[in-house]
C-alpha cells in the first residue's frame, strides 16, 4: 500500500527529531580510576604541617623581653661588683703583706734586744768594763734605732690604763696611790708595728688595797653589837 506523501513526511520529521534529542542527551559520567597514593601521601603531609604551624606558641611580648633584658643587666652588674670588690680585697692584701713583712723579724729580734737591756742593768759601771758597757748600751740604742726606722715603736705601759689589746697583766698589786686599773711598773717592754701588735707589754696592774679587818665598818658594828 502506498502511504500519502503527507504521512511519510511527517515521519520523517519525528525520526529527525528523535535523533537530535538522542545527541543532546548527556552521556552517563564514567567512573574515574583510584587517586594516586603518592598524591593521598602528600595532602596528609600538607594537612599535618598546617596543624603544627598552628600548635606553636606564639612570640614572646615585647614585656618579657624588656625584663628578661633587666634582669641579664642586673645579673652582670652583680657579676662586675663582685669581681671589683675581689680586687680591692687582693690588693688590700697585697699591700698588709708589704707592710707587715718584717713583723717575723722583729718578733725574733726583741728578745736579743732584752737581754742586752739586762745586762746593761746588771753591769756594775767600773773603770775596767766602761768600755764594754759603752759599746753594748750603743749597740742596744741601734737595734732601737732599726726598729723605729721601720716604724717599730714602743707601747706606752706606766701611768697609763690598763688595755687588754696592749697590755699583758701580769701581776695586780694592791695600791692607795694609783687608781684601780692603772699600770703601776711595765716589767717587759711591748712594741707595735703601725696598727700591729708585735708583742703586748708585760705590766704590773693596780687594784683596791685590801682593807683591815679592824678598820672595817662592818666588824666594827658586829663588836658594838
Amino acid at each position: 500500500m502506498v502511504m500519502p506523501q503527507s504521512d511519510q513526511s511527517d515521519l520523517d520529521d519525528r525520526d529527525e527529531q528523535s535523533a537530535h534529542d538522542s545527541e543532546s542527551s548527556p552521556q552517563p559520567a564514567t567512573p574515574k580510576a583510584d587517586a594516586d597514593p603518592d598524591d593521598r601521601l602528600s595532602s596528609e603531609e600538607a594537612e599535618s604541617a598546617d596543624a603544627d604551624t598552628l600548635e606553636e606558641p606564639p612570640p614572646e611580648p615585647e614585656e618579657d623581653l624588656q625584663a628578661q633584658l633587666e634582669e641579664a643587666e642586673q645579673r652582670a652588674l652583680r657579676h662586675q661588683a663582685e669581681l671589683e670588690n675581689s680586687r680591692k680585697r687582693m690588693r688590700r692584701e697585697m699591700e698588709d703583706q708589704t707592710r707587715y713583712a718584717a713583723l717575723p723579724l722583729m718578733r725574733d729580734l726583741l728578745p736579743a734586744l732584752d737581754n742586752l737591756r739586762r745586762a746593761i742593768e746588771s753591769a756594775e759601771p767600773t773603770d775596767a768594763n766602761q768600755g764594754l758597757l759603752s759599746g753594748v748600751q750603743m749597740v742596744c740604742e741601734q737595734l732601737e734605732n732599726v726598729l723605729a726606722q721601720h716604724q717599730c715603736s714602743q707601747i706606752e705601759a706606766e701611768g697609763t690604763a690598763f688595755d687588754p689589746n696592749l697590755h699583758e697583766a701580769v701581776v695586780q698589786q694592791p695600791s692607795s696611790e694609783y687608781p684601780p686599773g692603772t699600770v703601776i711598773k711595765e716589767i717587759q717592754t711591748g712594741y707595735q708595728l703601725l696598727d700591729r701588735i708585735v708583742r703586748p707589754s708585760q705590766v704590773m696592774v693596780a687594784q683596791l688595797p685590801e682593807i683591815p679587818q679592824d678598820d672595817d665598818p662592818n666588824n666594827q658594828q658586829e663588836e658594838d653589837k
